[in-house]
């Protein structure tokens, strides 16, 4: 599982890099089997676990490795 820290500068790198469209802004809401899910997060960037195929990729271009595996 994916997490994203509190180290978190909300740049969007990792928004834009995801593929799998399972990564949000703080605040924004999104879109989960066909239904409007409120935001996980409103103080920083989340990810989706249940949309995420944990390719890493977002880790990669984090530039403050606010992104993290569980």
């Amino acid at each position: 599982m994916m997490y994203v820290t509190d180290e978190c500068i909300d740049c969007s790198a990792c928004v834009d890099e995801c593929e799998q469209n399972a990564i949000y802004q703080a605040g924004e809401e999104f879109q989960l089997n066909g239904e409007t899910q409120a935001p996980l997060s409103d103080d920083h960037t989340f990810i989706v676990n249940e949309l995420c195929n944990e390719c890493k990729s977002c880790i990669e271009v984090c530039a403050v490795d606010a992104i993290e595996e569980r």
